[in-house]
């Protein structure tokens, strides 16, 4: 059996946590950090910040006579913000793996390589 050349073993073989994702995720974790230190600290000064989910969430208490209990409580709008920073990052790292999660699209795999 012939063996396989470098550059299929190559295209066989990639790295999931390649130099680019390990920047966006080390990145995304810095402002998450800055997102959860902020909110810590309004919490601990009694800082107000009230956002929407404040208000979505006292009236969903009046309608159920239920206390709600976030699982991670940030004042104001903070989770939307720590939620879409998590989901930008998620998709650029998703976009640069694109192809090593769902394939070659069918006109590119019939078109010649140039070299």
């Amino acid at each position: 059996m012939p063996s396989a050349t470098k550059k299929e073993t190559e295209k066989e073989q990639f790295k999931w946590f390649d130099s680019y994702t390990k920047v966006m995720l080390a990145v995304m974790f810095v402002i998450l950090l800055f997102i959860f230190g902020a909110g810590k600290y309004m919490d601990s000064h009694k800082m107000a910040a009230g956002g929407t989910d404040d208000l979505v969430n006292n009236l969903a208490s009046a309608v159920t006579h239920t206390e709600h209990h976030p699982f991670v409580d940030l004042p104001g709008d903070a989770q939307v913000g720590a939620f879409s920073v998590a989901n930008f990052f998620a998709g650029l790292i998703v976009g640069h793996h694109w192809e090593k999660l769902f394939g070659k699209s069918k006109s590119e795999e019939q078109s010649p390589e140039v070299e």
